[in-house]
């Protein structure tokens, strides 16, 4: 059996509506399950539970872009303020390069978690003497499901 490869964070990334966001310096993709309890008389002492329903989040953290063409700020208020889901994607790039981001932009791989989102809050932070910063969170509107990679 050979040894798991580790995945770094900066392989990672979060993209909305097929652009990878941009200049992140965090991202998270949470799912959750609502259970119910389903213990009777013949449980004995342990609490029985089922899984009532899934429910799925993601978050990033990003410096501060002004750029038109960037995934930024700008572009994310837009779509937070029109009210309506967006694609979300969370997987591993698939043209990483360690040196600087690809001319073209990050390309997420296959095998990407994806799934349609809202924007539940979006907040610009701006201290004096650093790096403004972006926080952005998401909550799914139904599955996440994980793409399959395309055949050979």
């Amino acid at each position: 059996m050979m040894k798991a490869k580790a995945v770094l964070g900066k392989d990672l990334m979060l993209s909305v509506e097929a652009k990878v966001l941009a200049l992140a310096t965090s991202c998270k993709l949470g799912l959750s399950a609502e259970t119910i309890d389903t213990q009777s008389k013949d449980s004995g002492i342990w609490t029985e539970k089922d899984i009532k329903k899934l429910s799925w989040n993601a978050s990033s953290e990003n410096v501060f872009s002004a750029d038109a063409d960037a995934n930024s700020y700008d572009k994310l208020f837009a779509l937070m303020i029109a009210h309506k889901p967006v694609t979300l994607k969370f997987g591993v790039v698939s043209n990483s390069d360690e040196n600087e981001m690809p001319e073209g932009g990050w390309t997420l791989g296959a095998g990407s978690y994806t799934g349609k989102a809202v924007i539940t809050s979006l907040e610009a932070n701006a201290p004096d003497g650093d790096k403004a910063t972006l926080s952005i969170s998401f909550e799914g509107t139904g599955p996440l499901k994980k793409e399959t990679a395309p055949a050979n």
